[in-house]
């Protein structure tokens, strides 16, 4: 059963878990925030915690809240109480640093994590991409690309875009650039006719018809009901730039509500064009 974080719903984190101890409680709201874009709701919520309730787990979860919303100076406040900070805590600041575009105090913490773990334990293959970004807008372009050939090279396989919907009560899951559909060729004629509308109201491509998973769950939707007025959709990556800025447009122009939680957040489209991430993510 889904939990409420997981389709969209922050404000049903409390009233509905009422009976959980108070641990899971708290974890799972402050959590329920972080992943919709309210920072500030979960900061707060993470300083009521008695200090014996926490734990690795939340304060990733209170860094991510603080990562989504901008909120670099109190992660760095968060990040200096921490008694034993581990390489997902320093991945998770480090992520929060760098979509604030403080790349050259994330190279620091990085080359901090380096010095205090030697030999510096393997990178989860999201936080090595990260760390090759960091170098190339530091102007370390040759480091940048060291990294990212040795990353190739390795075993590390970049995981598969995967999104799941519901439409009439089941469950459909799509891959990138999917064509496994038996209604195929219809999704195909809805993803071109939204294409179409998108360029009609300006919207410029990153890629021609760029057919990550998301956008294919979305153009089903539409063939399943072409009048509806909420989507959901569920997705194992990252949201990229193009899908994210097309799918606002797309609320906009089909006057539909469209949710996507992705790997990292949840993202409310509104019927206005606009995001609930305010498109900081």
């Amino acid at each position: 059963m889904p939990q409420p974080n997981q389709i969209g719903y922050a404000a049903m984190s409390v009233c509905q878990i009422f009976s959980f101890r108070k641990k899971e409680l708290l974890f799972f709201s402050v959590n329920s925030y972080g992943l919709n874009g309210m920072g500030l709701q979960s900061i707060e919520l993470y300083y009521q915690m008695p200090k014996e309730l926490i734990n690795e787990a939340t304060y990733i979860c209170v860094l991510n809240a603080c990562s989504h919303s901008g909120l670099v100076n109190e992660a760095l406040s968060i990040f200096k109480t921490i008694e034993i900070e581990t390489q997902r805590i320093y991945t998770t600041i480090i992520d929060c640093l760098s979509r604030a575009l403080f790349f050259e105090e994330a190279q620091k913490l990085m080359e901090e994590f380096e010095r205090l773990h030697i030999p510096a334990l393997p990178m989860y293959p999201s936080a090595t991409v990260l760390l090759a970004n960091v170098d190339g807008s530091s102007g370390h372009i040759d480091k940048a690309s060291d990294i990212k050939t040795q990353l190739y090279q390795s075993d590390t396989k970049k995981r598969i875009g995967l999104a799941w919907t519901v439409t009439n009560r089941q469950v459909y899951q799509f891959r990138a650039h999917d064509r496994s559909h038996p209604r195929s060729h219809e999704i195909k004629a809805e993803l071109e006719k939204i294409a179409n509308e998108l360029i009609d109201h300006g919207h410029v491509f990153d890629a021609i018809l760029c057919g990550h998973s998301e956008k294919i769950a979305i153009a089903w939707n539409f063939v399943v009901n072409p009048h509806t007025s909420k989507i959901q959709v569920t997705k194992n990556l990252r949201v990229c730039g193009d899908c994210h800025r097309a799918t606002k447009l797309i609320a906009a122009i089909r006057q539909c509500e469209i949710i996507v939680s992705d790997a990292n957040r949840i993202h409310h489209f509104y019927t206005n064009g606009q995001c609930s991430c305010n498109d900081y993510f």
